[in-house]
């Protein structure tokens, strides 16, 4: 396992970051040192500073992916290198690099006591309390998306349309479903246990993970920009389209659906019974831009702010917290209104663990991660 790390100092938040040619020799307590946090920024939408953590990177990479899991923060960067912190402190519990610099990774998810790491043609599966390799199965063919996990069943999607259900009793392909185009978003789990992937060309199945047997399909236009949200008993889409579209999570059966000028590439979010959505900057049929509530079962206009763009992430006090990459603002739950807004300019992520006042961690270009508790 790596042991080393290298990487360069940066400031988190609204006050902007700094760079030292140096500091790939720098220990992480000096790091932490050289790192000040402006605190003021997160004040203002209901944080305050718990840890800073410092995952392994090598030389000039960045971290790709940050997963929340319970107990542990497991942070990816560009070469593969994985790292595993503690949650309540921000210690490096273990890293390792799974493969070479050039492998790409698809994903990452916890499964009785282990950490499974997929990359296009193998899934790593660590001890997830002190990183021991413990086996590594081959894909029957290169997958493309983050898996999920559905019983004792991985399924992936591919660029070649196929959904690979991945047996992980005997690293077997169990089946495999084909769909038009591309699969370049993750497949998602339904509240019954389904699987549902739409494809680039629109194709949307709702599968068995346990044979593939379709459940339901449903054809839109174009195939979806942003993740699938999902609810107890619908899946909506952010299509390429220009529509936001709600279907039944039992058999892809249509809800409703709302065109807009633009083509829609953030993650509708479904929270309390409304669906939240960034419906960009052109006129939507119904009303309603930037980022839009909606009833999630009738479609129903609830409120709409076209001054805030972005993906909803954490609600915190009735107030709903909004990242666009650049910006997290603090918007009303009631009627939308802008309560706060901040740039984080040392900020390239900004996740909860918990949808409902849970904790944020703020990553910046260069990895250093930091805990943000609720105040």
């Amino acid at each position: 396992m790596i042991k080393a790390v290298a990487v360069v100092a940066l400031v988190i938040g609204a006050g902007g970051c700094s760079t030292d040619s140096h500091a790939g020799a720098m220990s992480p307590e000096a790091r932490a040192k050289a790192t000040p946090v402006e605190l003021d920024a997160y004040s203002k939408l209901g944080y305050r500073l718990e840890w800073r953590g410092f995952p392994t990177m090598l030389p000039g990479e960045h971290i790709t992916r940050l997963e929340l899991l319970d107990d542990a923060v497991v942070a990816q960067e560009s070469a593969g290198v994985l790292t595993v912190l503690e949650a309540r402190t921000g210690s490096i519990r273990w890293s390792d690099q799974p493969a070479g610099r050039l492998t790409k990774f698809v994903g990452v998810l916890r499964h009785n006591g282990q950490l499974l790491v997929s990359s296009e043609s193998e899934v790593y599966f660590y001890d997830l309390a002190t990183g021991t390799l413990k086996d590594k199965q081959h894909l029957a063919q290169v997958v493309n998306t983050k898996p999920v996990l559905a019983g004792d069943m991985l399924v992936y999607g591919c660029t070649n349309g196929q959904i690979l259900g991945h047996l992980l009793l005997n690293g077997f392909r169990a089946w495999g479903t084909g769909l038009t185009g591309s699969v370049e978003v993750p497949p998602v789990i339904t509240s019954n246990g389904n699987v549902a992937v739409c494809s680039t060309r629109g194709d949307l199945v709702i599968v068995d993970p346990q044979n593939g047997m379709s459940q339901g399909r449903a054809k839109i236009f174009s195939g979806p920009g942003a993740p699938i949200g999902v609810s107890d008993a619908a899946l909506y889409i952010a299509s390429e389209d220009h529509s936001l579209y709600a279907f039944t999570s039992e058999d892809a059966k249509p809800m409703w659906r709302k065109r807009t000028d633009a083509a829609l590439r953030r993650k509708p979010v479904f929270w309390a019974g409304k669906v939240y959505c960034d419906m960009g900057e052109g006129e939507v049929a119904g009303g309603g831009n930037g980022l839009t509530c909606y009833d999630a079962v009738s479609g129903k206009l609830v409120w709409s702010n076209p001054k805030v763009r972005g993906e909803a992430v954490a609600v915190r006090n009735k107030r709903l917290v909004v990242w666009d990459g650049t910006t997290a603002s603090t918007l009303q739950i009631d009627d939308g209104q802008t309560v706060e807004s901040v740039k984080l300019d040392g900020v390239t992520m900004l996740k909860a663990d918990k949808f409902d006042n849970g904790n944020l961690y703020a990553v910046t270009p260069t990895g250093l991660i930091a805990k943000l508790a609720p105040k």
